[in-house]
């Protein structure tokens, strides 16, 4: 576990305007003379959420090789365009998950916000555990994956703006019925697992060690929310399997078949998002260095509501209101000066007492690191 000491604040947040334009989808049909500008460019922007920082990386030195031709959906929004496209933009990504759904929208799994700026030269991913409690407009305190079945990508936008104080330029919303096909087409993926995972409410389990996973099984892994972290966890493990495809399958030598793989991303996707503005802003992309590229997960705790019949992920906001600002003023995710690795007994003297701390966890299954308060409350030190 690693203990941060809770430094001062980050820049204060602009205000959101309050009249939001709405702007309509552009409907794309198949292109002939964009084919490859605009599959390539928009599967940059589709994997930089999905995937993190790493991919991100991998993927736009490799994404100029390929060829391809798709097609789109059109729907309606409510976004604040950016002026230019030397402006930073910022992207709502949502993962959709319509199996096993009663509503005919699904339920938003996955919720990102990626900040791209390009005459910074840097990229950032904040993700939202979907069970995080929110105000959504209109409906109430409940998670914030509820805001998609209430009213589609249009309510999301709004409560993700309102809970963190962004202003939110586009949307990406990924259907996961695409990356089950996306990865039986490559022919599966290899996965090492430390520990076991049962999954009660599943019938899932997937036993320590080496496994070669089809697109179900895949999901099934990404799905399972059964460890301590619960939601945090799956986040990570969503990460970790595109970063473990993207390193064994999506380059020349192994992709079989370059259509289908992207059209399964494009059919399987809808966004606001036009063509020129795609092209823009990942030709700047192409220049990012590794470490100007980051993402992290907002903090929150798990507790149980309703006479303890549901659990909820309750959000620091003030913190993660802070760490989007460090976003956009391209400031480190993390606003800690003081960092260790150990147990209560490795307590640096540097760490007063009668102070407040937060904590780091190491993810099992992922090698990553997220933000997680120690219990329901922060570790504090007397």
């Amino acid at each position: 576990m690693t203990v941060l000491d809770k430094g001062s604040s980050g820049p204060d947040s602009s205000k959101i305007d309050e009249k939001i334009k709405k702007r309509k989808n552009t409907r794309w049909s198949r292109f002939k003379t964009y084919q490859k500008v605009l599959i390539i460019l928009f599967s940059c922007i589709f994997f930089i959420a999905a995937c993190g920082a790493g991919f991100f990386y991998f993927y736009l030195k490799n994404a100029s090789k390929i060829i391809n031709s798709g097609t789109s959906t059109e729907i309606e929004n409510v976004l604040i365009p950016v002026e230019t496209p030397q402006d930073p933009m910022t992207i709502l990504f949502l993962g959709r998950d319509t199996r096993d759904s009663e509503n005919d929208k699904g339920r938003a799994d996955t919720i990102m916000l990626l900040h791209i700026n390009p005459a910074e030269k840097r990229a950032s991913v904040l993700s939202i555990p979907r069970d995080t409690l929110v105000e959504i407009p209109g409906h109430g305190q409940d998670k914030i994956n509820a805001a998609y079945a209430l009213g589609g990508e249009e309510l999301m936008i709004k409560t993700v703006s309102s809970f963190l104080d962004a202003v939110i330029n586009h949307y990406v919303t990924i259907d996961f019925e695409g990356f089950v096909k996306l990865i039986d087409e490559l022919g599966g993926v290899d996965v090492t697992i430390d520990r076991p995972i049962e999954d009660p409410k599943t019938g899932a389990y997937i036993s320590a060690g080496n496994h070669h996973f089809t697109g179900e099984q895949a999901l099934a892994f990404t799905r399972s929310r059964s460890t301590e972290l619960g939601d945090i966890a799956r986040i990570q493990r969503q990460q970790y399997i595109f970063k473990q495809l993207v390193s064994q399958k999506l380059n020349l030598q192994n992709i079989s078949s370059i259509n289908s793989y992207f059209n399964i991303i494009v059919e399987n996707t809808r966004t606001d998002i036009e063509l020129m503005t795609i092209i823009a802003y990942a030709k700047a992309a192409l220049s990012f260095g590794m470490d100007n590229i980051s993402s992290a997960i907002i903090p929150t705790h798990s507790e149980w509501i309703e006479e303890g019949t549901k659990s909820v992920q309750i959000p620091d906001t003030a913190e993660a209101q802070a760490m989007w600002q460090r976003v956009i003023f391209g400031q480190p995710l993390s606003k800690y000066g003081l960092e260790y690795t150990g147990g209560a007994e490795n307590i640096p003297e540097s760490m007063g007492k009668n102070r407040i701390y937060f904590c780091r966890i190491r993810v099992k299954n992922t090698g990553i690191v997220t933000w997680e308060r120690g219990g329901s409350e922060p570790f504090y030190m007397s």
